[in-house]
This record gives C-alpha cells, structure tokens and sequence, in this order.
C-alpha cells in the first residue's frame, strides 16, 4: 500500500479524537505494519505530525496501546530529526516511569530499543543527561528481573550507548549494573555438560585399590616433571604444557539469541573497560564471578576474538583486575594467540597489540612470568621485537622482557634466542640515528641530569671499577645454582614484585625480588620471613591485600605510559548488529583513565638495565665480548657519561677472563683509553684499564697475552703488543713482554714502517705514550724561569735595532742559512767592546791581546747564523733591572746556547738551557736531539729522547716525529737510544 500524506493525516486525526481503545489500537497496528516500517514511511509519519501525538499516547495505560506505540517510537527514533521531536515533546519523562513501574518483558523490550535508539542520536543523548541518575537503575533492575532475551538484549543495548559517559559509569555501577551483567554473560557462556573434577580430599582410599599398579604414582611423578626445569626449558615446558586442554567451563551456547545476547554483553565490556571502574565494583565482581568467560572468546576461530582481546587488554591497565585476570588464565590465552601458526584467521595488528598489554602488564606477576616461560611465548617475543617496525611496540616487547631479569632460567631462554644482539641494535640505534624520537630521547636523557651517581663519592665503590658481584653477600638469583625444590618458597604473589629501584638505577643488590619461578635458592631467614608476611596478610581485607600487590609493581607505571603512547594507528573495528530496521554506529569508547602519575622510564633504561643484569650472570654469553656490543657499550659511556649500569655492565664484561681475548684482538683497550684524554671521563677511562690490568696481570691474562705476541696472525701480535704498553703495570712483567715478547719491537715498527694504511699506528703512538707516562714515570724536566719573563717573549728581534748605543766593535757572520756552508754576502753586527770583555773572560782575552780580533776589533763567527749571534748577543746586553726577552727562534737559541759554552758563560748557559726545555716541541725536538748527539750533552740526549717517548701529541704529529727521526743522520742510535730508556726503566724498578 502506498501512502499519502492526507491518509496519515486522516488516522493521526482519528487517534487524536478517538476514545475508544480499540479504534486507537487498530489505527496504531495499521501505522506499525503499513507505514512506519521504512525511512520513507518514517519519513512521511514524522512531518505529518505523528511524533507529538504518540508521546501523548504512550501515557495511555492500556499495555496493548503502549506496545504499539512504542514500537512506532522506536522506529521513528533511527531518524535524528524524530529523536529531536520526541525528547522536545517531554518523551523521557514517561518512557522512564514505564522502564521502572511496567514489568512486562515485551512493553519493557519496546522502551529500551526506543531509549537506545535515543541514546544513538548525538543530538538527543544530550537530553538524557539529566535522568541518567534514574535510567541507570531502572535498566539495572529490568535486566536482573527479566528472563526474556530480547528485553536482556535491549536493555544492555541502552547501556552499550550511555556508558560512554562517565556520569552515567557511575551511577550504573553504583546500582550493581556492572556485576549483573557479569553474572548473566557467565550463566550464558556456562557449560552444563562439562564434566565435574572430583575435589582432591573427597578421593577416596579405596579408589586407589583397583587402579593399575602405580597408576596414582605416575601421576604424581607427571607433576613434580611439569616442575622440572633444564636449560634447554623453553622446548620442555612448551613439550609438557602443549596439550594442556583449555579452561571447558564456558562454551557459546547454541541458541542464537544467547549468542546475541553474549554479543551485546561484549560490545558493553568494551565501554565499560575502557573506564576506570574502581575498587569496590571490582571487590564484588571477584567473589561472585570470573572473566573465564571472556578468555573462552580469544581463540583461533572465535569471531569475537578482537573484542574479548579489547576487553582483556583494558582491564588489564586496571590495578584492581589483575588478580580476576590472571586466575581466568588471560596471560596463557594471549601467548597461545601470539604463538598461533596458520591459523584461518590470522591475528589483525590490532589483536597482537592487544595480547602484547595484557602480557605487560600481567608480566609483572612472578606467577604470571613463570606461566609465559613455561608456554614457550619468550621464544615469540624476542622475535616479535626483531621484526618490528614500531617503536612504541618495541619499547613494550622490552618493558615484558625486563621483568624477567631475575628470573635465571627465562634469561637463559632469552639469551639463546638472541637477546644480546637484539639490545646492542636497539641501544646502537638510540644513540645513532637521526630519527627524530630518538634525538628527542637523547637529548631528554642528558638534559634531564641522567648522568646519575650510584654511590657515594667517598665510597670504597667508586675507587675501582670491579662489580658488587665480588662481594660475598651478594645472592642475585641470577648468579645462584639452580635450585631442584618442587614446591617454590614463592607462596604468595605480594612476596615476589618486580623491584621498583630498577629504573631510578639504585645498584643495591640487596633490594632484589626474585622471580617466583623453580630457580629460587633462597635463604632459610628469607623464608621464614615471607612466611610471615603471609600470615599477617592473611589477617587483612580483600581490598587491602589487592591494593598491596598492585602497589608493589610499580613498573606497571611504565608499561601503561607505553601502552598508551602508542603513536601508529590500529585498525579495530567492531561491528555493531543492530535490528534490520535500524541503521546505527557504534559508540566511540573513551580512552583508558590512568591510575597514577605518569612518570615512567624511558627504553633506554631497560635496555640499561637489562645488559647490566645479564652481564651479572654466571653463564655469560659469547655475545657480550663481541665487537658490536664493547662499541655500543663505550660509544654510550661518551655521550651519557659513566655514572650508570652502561660503565657497570662494561666493567663485568672486563673482569670476564673468557672476553679478554676479544677484548685483545678488537682494540677496546685504546678506546678506553681514549676516555682519558676527556677531562669528565678521564677518571672513569683510567679506572677500565685498569680493571683490564687486574685481569692482564693475572695468570690467565698473561698466557693470553703470550700466546697472541706469538702466534701467526700479525695483527693479533700488534694488538697485543699495543694492549701490553696500555695495561700491564707491572714493571717486570712489562719487560718481559717488551724484550722476551718483542713487545717493543713490534711498537716501534708499527711507529716506523709505513705500512698500507698505518693500520695500527695511531693505537701503537698512544700506547707508547701511556706505557711512558703512566708505568714507566718517564717525564720531562721542569723548566726553572724567572716569572716576570714568561709573559714577555712575544716580539722577536729586529734586525735593523742596534743591539747597543755605543758598538765599537763588531761580530761578522754568514746570512741567516745553514750555518758552516758558504754564503756569498756576510753580514756584520756591532756591539760594545767592553760589555762584551765584562761578560766572558774569554771574549776579554781576544780582544784585549795581541790576537787578530783584538787588533781588528772583529770576531768571524763562520760557524753561527746571524740571527743565533744577534740572540746571544741580545742575552749580553740585557741589563740586569731589564726582564724581558725576546720571542725565541729554537734554532738561534740553540746557537747561542753552544757559544755560551764555548765562550765559558755558566749563567748564560743555565738560563738558555731552562729555555730549550720549555719551548721544546715536535717541531725542534730533532733539531735538539741531533746537536746533543753531536755535541755529547748527555742532559738535552735524555730530555729529547724522553720527550719522543711521554709527550703527549696529537697521533698525527708523534708519527710525523718519529718517522722525521728514522730519516736523520743519528736513526741509529736515536732507535737505540729509546730502546735502551724503555728497558732501563723497566730494570730500575721491576728486578
């Protein structure tokens, strides 16, 4: 039938003036079948005026009429514009008095899909604000009472809309809506015809009689097995746990309205978890039902999987769900789901995410941690953390993997899958990469004052640089043998939190919680002790006893700042199966509410933390020697500084006898010994080597050291020989890896020969240089001046100045050259006859005599340069009140210090020999070398040799020194010479 508009007009005129219920109730049913059954016949209903006129009918208290016309509303209420009309017409009112005074099933199934479908509309859900205080228990009630389906379906329909609204929440759980909705998807999703176990004291001896001969026994040894523990553990739990069946209690029914109605009661635990819920509702919820019902939905065929996911994952961030959570067994459903291969439907982004929450956060149980070791899902999450391209998932996968630290088996685990190079390529690319996340975290780290003391600076501590793992009260479970108890010490989850010193770095091992797993090795006192704590517990409340064990794992913090900082999006859509004759979204759930101040650590501190705590392991893996890892280690100590668990695992890699080799071959030791030459590291550089030496100067260190200064491979040997000059302290020892090992010889070549490349030379420059400062005490003298002339040598001479206002004499020369050659123009240079005779006793004699110069007035000079002879003269003539002198030229000064010999000056020559130790450099110190070779000066002999081998050059300028010195006229007994220093210093002190 098609119908116009004057025809709706005609039956809503009726139904205006009608006082008979029949004829009213006949008009209705005939606008129900006929009209209002699509959007346009609602469309035609509605601006023909029928709105107003139902909502003045639904007060009709007839339930026949009220049915219908509820109907009609709640078809019209699927239009945004009817919904609008309805509530402006004062609606809500009425509809509410009908939800909390009519009892029947059917009036009450009409009302709640037509305040649904008004809760649906933006526009008009505004309006319900204010009745939320009265809708919330009305709705409570109908779903308590009722026992029809579709009224149960429609009722948490209206709350599936209005929860949303944390005004609503409240008074919703304030009328226990939240535990009768709990109760009714539990008595849904209940099995009836899953079998009943036989409770463990109603057994009976005597049904032990007719069993097969040690039938109970092998159950018994069956159990302490799934107890037993090996180090390959991952593939023997994951053997003996497999084929555990899942949790049979809860099943989907097979009426599909029950399945409707566990949908709906879905789609409102995914509101409702989205909120913070509180600990009393939560009280309730755990003494009369389980969230095994929602555990039954994650599973490989389950169409529901993502939003149980959903559901789990959120409650999950609620301190107050952990203990429901993990006795549903919701950990074990999340690594089946993660672990899961070709299944027909494969797990969505979303869905993994999911499962990675609920594992973080339930990760910090030892009970919770001891259940993902033993389902093999550690395996899976190392890869997961391999193959991700999300930093944010990463940091989480990190977080779960932390909380395993103490837990020696699960580390074993994790460091055979690879753990080791999985933090050095997360740590290499923190302090690497240009991506902006990372530069932001960096530059957080420094400027945040990260660069933390762990202890005292008086502390015997921070004088040597060896781990707390010496100390014989240390007992990190890490580090103790395995323990074969079959009953663990861990009785309670309280007594075994993850430590909240981790992430502010606190070093004190005492602190430690170990994982409740079946590797504890605890003191006796330690359980005598728990075993009281339980019992003082055991006399709390409930609440107060959930509030303790949430309140104990404070890392949770940081895992739910992660799970929330998430920056990619997910896809997770739900779908939402409304009636066919409605056409609705569903509603946006608000984001998790946050339970304590956010201030969790960054990744970097568990990747920190996680290496520190495996270099704490006995078993230490190969991996921690390896030159990726000693790299990454040292290039973090640069820009973070040593005061943190980065130098402190760097340390126990160094102590570790089995790396030394390594650390030997890859040239770490002159890495660290590049810290020195930084003035803030410069502590910290030499408090590693020498570390290295404790371990190089011990037996196994020396045979190490011996067998590579003679094995084939010649870069082994250099290494060596380069790591000998760096460490060893010893002073006998270091000559007999100098002179019996060829030590030296091997420096000195690589120093030399200019090999392809100068691989090693720059190593081979610094190890010389440290071997002579830091072993041998070789140094140069200090130069004694007169302060008032250290500032003063700025000019240098003019040439053009006479050197004395009355010359009466002069001093002929060759141009400035090399001196002693021939020169075609010679150059005179007057001076005072008398000043110079007052000054030298010599000079006094030639010129006072009946020698040529005395008769001439002249003194040839052949042998000096002009500017030396103007320098020494510029010394005679200073006056005795005149401090200052001269710029010097290191050539003309070494001049005038051989004329002042020659010509018997002492103080002169005490003075110019002061001034060619101080301004001795690599530039002149061959100059020098060679003059005191020549002319036997064995003082100026020892101060150049000695400045070759301790002066501290940039590597460029010390190679270029040495090789300058191989090419000079005296290579060979220079060579000899610093052989002989070397050996000789050696010999003073060591024998």
């Amino acid at each position: 039938m098609v119908w116009s508009s004057e025809q709706v007009e005609d039956i809503l005129n009726v139904l205006k003036t009608a006082t008979d219920k029949t004829v009213i109730y006949k008009c209705l049913v005939k606008l129900r079948t006929d009209l209002v059954k699509d959007r346009d016949g609602i469309l035609l209903f509605r601006t023909s005026g029928g709105v107003p006129i139902m909502v003045r009918l639904i007060s009709k208290l007839n339930e026949k009429i009220m049915e219908v016309v509820l109907s009609i509303l709640g078809n019209c209420c699927t239009d945004d514009q009817a919904c609008i009309e309805a509530v402006e017409c004062k609606v809500l009112g009425p509809l509410i008095t009908i939800l909390k005074t009519i009892p029947n099933p059917v009036i009450q199934c009409r009302a709640c899909r037509m305040l649904g479908n008004l809760a649906k509309s933006k526009r008009a859900s505004q309006f319900l604000t204010a009745y939320y205080a009265s809708i919330a228990p009305a709705i409570c009630h109908i779903i308590e009472s009722t026992t029809a389906v579709q009224t149960r379906i429609m009722a948490f329909r209206v709350c599936r809309f209005l929860l949303v609204s944390s005004q609503f929440l409240k008074h919703f759980l304030m009328a226990n809506g939240f535990l009768q909705m709990m109760r009714i998807f539990v008595a849904v999703m209940k099995n009836n015809e899953a079998p009943k176990e036989t409770a463990p004291d109603q057994i009976e001896v005597s049904a032990l009689i007719g069993l097969k001969r040690n039938q109970h026994r092998e159950k018994y040894f069956e159990e302490v097995a799934r107890n037993l523990e090996g180090v390959r553990s991952d593939i023997f739990d994951y053997q003996m746990l497999k084929n555990s069946k899942r949790n049979c209690e809860y099943v989907l029914p097979k009426e599909a309205e029950a399945i409707e109605l566990a949908h709906e009661i879905l789609k409102c635990l995914v509101l409702l978890s989205a909120q913070q819920i509180g600990m009393k509702a939560w009280q309730s919820i755990s003494h009369q039902t389980s969230l095994a019902a929602i555990v039954y939905f994650v599973k490989e065929d389950s169409d529901q999987r993502s939003t149980a996911l959903k559901i789990l994952s959120n409650f999950s961030k609620d301190p107050c769900a952990f203990f429901m959570l993990s006795t549903a067994d919701a950990i074990e459903a999340a690594c089946e789901m993660l672990m899961a291969v070709n299944m027909v439907k494969t797990l969505a982004e979303s869905e993994s995410r999911h499962c990675i929450n609920i594992i973080a956060t339930m990760s910090t149980d030892a009970c919770s941690r001891s259940k993902i070791r033993r389902c093999g899902a550690l395996r899976r999450l190392v890869a997961m953390i391999r193959e991700s391209g999300s930093q944010s998932d990463r940091s989480l996968l990190l977080h779960i993997l932390n909380n395993f630290q103490y837990d020696n088996l699960s580390m074993e685990l994790l460091l055979y899958e690879g753990l080791v190079p999985l933090l050095v390529r997360e740590l290499n690319d923190y302090l690497t990469s240009d991506d902006e996340h990372h530069k932001r975290r960096r530059e957080e780290r420094l400027q945040g004052g990260k660069k933390r003391k762990l202890t005292d600076p008086f502390s015997p501590d921070t004088l040597s640089k060896f781990s707390k793992t010496q100390e014989p009260d240390f007992e990190s479970p890490s580090s103790s043998p395995r323990s074969y108890r079959t009953v663990s010490p861990c009785s309670s989850r309280s007594m075994s939190p993850i430590c909240s010193d981790l992430l502010t770095h606190d070093d004190n091992d005492e602190n430690y919680s170990p994982a409740c797993s079946d590797d504890d090795d605890d003191d006796d006192d330690d359980v005598v002790g728990n075993n009281a704590e339980v019992k003082q517990e055991s006399g709390d409340t409930r609440e107060h006893r959930i509030a303790a064990n949430r309140a104990q794992n404070s890392n949770v913090m940081d895992i739910l700042n992660l799970i929330d900082e998430g920056t990619e999006p997910i896809d997770d859509p739900l779908s939402d199966k409304e009636d066919l004759d409605e056409l609705s979204t569903d509603a946006t759930p608000p984001k998790m509410a946050q339970f304590r101040n956010q201030n969790g650590g960054d990744t970097i501190d568990i990747i920190e933390n996680l290496i520190y705590r495996i270099t704490l392991m006995v078993n230490k893996r190969a991996e921690l020697g390896k030159p990726d890892t000693l790299d990454t280690l040292i290039r973090a100590i640069n820009l973070f500084g040593a005061n943190n668990n980065f130098s402190n695992a760097l340390t126990n890699i160094l102590l570790e006898s089995q790396f030394f080799a390594q650390i030997i071959k890859h040239g770490v030791v002159h890495q660290l010994y590049q810290l020195t030459k930084v003035e803030e590291m410069r502590k910290d550089g030499f408090a590693f080597l020498e570390t290295l030496t404790n371990v190089g100067e011990s037996n196994y260190g020396k045979e190490e050291l011996v067998r590579l200064l003679r094995c084939d491979d010649l870069n082994a040997q250099q290494r060596a020989a380069i790591s000998v000059a760096f460490i060893i302290k010893s002073h006998r020892l270091l000559y007999q890896f100098l002179y019996d090992g060829n030590a030296l010889t091997l420096l000195f070549d690589l120093l030399l020969r200019k090999k392809s490349g100068d691989l090693y030379a720059a190593e081979a420059a610094d190890a010389l240089t440290a071997m002579s400062r830091f072993t041998l005490g070789i140094t140069l003298p200090d130069a004694i001046y007169e302060e008032t002339s250290t500032g003063n040598c700025l000019e240098p001479l003019n040439e053009n100045t006479p050197l004395h206002k009355d010359c009466d004499m002069r001093f002929v020369v060759q141009q400035d050259g090399e001196p002693g050659k021939s020169q075609t123009n010679s150059v005179s240079i007057g001076f005072n006859k008398q000043l110079l005779c007052d000054t030298s006793e010599v000079f006094n004699k030639m010129l006072n005599s009946d020698f040529r110069e005395g008769h001439q007035g002249e003194i040839q000079l052949q042998e000096y340069t002009a500017n030396g002879v103007r320098y020494f003269l510029h010394l005679i003539g200073r006056s005795p009140e005149q401090h200052q002198l001269a710029k010097p030229n290191y050539a003309a000064m070494l001049q005038a210090f051989e004329m002042s010999r020659v010509y018997i000056m002492p103080d002169m020559e005490e003075i110019l020999l002061q001034r060619l130790i101080q301004f001795l450099d690599s530039h002149n110190c061959l100059r020098l070398l060679e003059w005191a070779l020549k002319n036997y000066h064995t003082d100026l002999t020892e101060t150049a040799i000695n400045y070759y081998l301790c002066a501290s050059l940039p590597t460029d300028e010390k190679l270029e020194l040495f090789r300058a010195a191989e090419e000079s006229t005296y290579a060979s007994e220079w060579f000899q010479l610093l052989n002989d220093a070397v050996y000789e210093r050696c010999r003073s002190t060591g024998y």
